[in-house]
């Protein structure tokens, strides 16, 4: 039985919209602007979907054109405003996630969040985070064991000595 490309779209769509819009929305910290993102994302990738469904990891193809559009249109933004934006703020609490978690999260430094989202939201493995950051794999794994130490300390909890971050 063949799949037909459409079909098999909708079915990557089904089963990665929900991540990668939740990434993106714990990494803007804006509903519009990860929805954005999101679309547009999964748009380029319908657009382009003979090359995307032979990607390693369309998922991580899709994040990134995401993170590039959300950063593209900031910068886009950020040029024609008079100030700067408001700081960011966690959105309202959804069914998805725990208003403290989002809260812990929101305060985190942009690269640790950037990490964490994309490892938690995004499902991605640290090698998987690394191709999309266009950094070394072993540089990823340590980053994201500082980010979840980070983020830990941040939600009061204490670093357990036989935890083990870096898989």
């Amino acid at each position: 039985m063949t799949v037909e490309p459409s079909e098999a779209f909708a079915l990557f769509y089904k089963n990665n919209r929900g991540p990668v819009f939740r990434a993106l929305l714990a990494r803007t910290l804006d509903r519009a602007a990860a929805e954005d993102a999101t679309a547009e994302a999964f748009a380029r990738a319908f657009a382009h979907w003979h090359t995307v469904a032979d990607h390693p990891n369309p998922r991580a193809w899709v994040l990134r054109v995401a993170w590039n559009y959300h950063t593209s249109s900031w910068r886009t933004w950020g040029s024609r405003r008079v100030a700067d934006p408001p700081p960011a703020t966690p959105p309202a609490a959804d069914q998805w996630i725990d208003p403290d978690l989002i809260a812990a999260i929101a305060g985190l430094p942009y690269g640790q969040r950037e990490l964490l989202v994309l490892a938690a939201l995004g499902e991605l493995r640290p090698a998987e985070i690394a191709k999309v950051q266009g950094k070394a794999a072993s540089t990823v794994r340590g980053q994201l064991s500082r980010a979840r130490t980070t983020h830990r300390r941040a939600l009061g909890e204490p670093r357990s000595p036989e935890r083990h971050d870096d898989h």
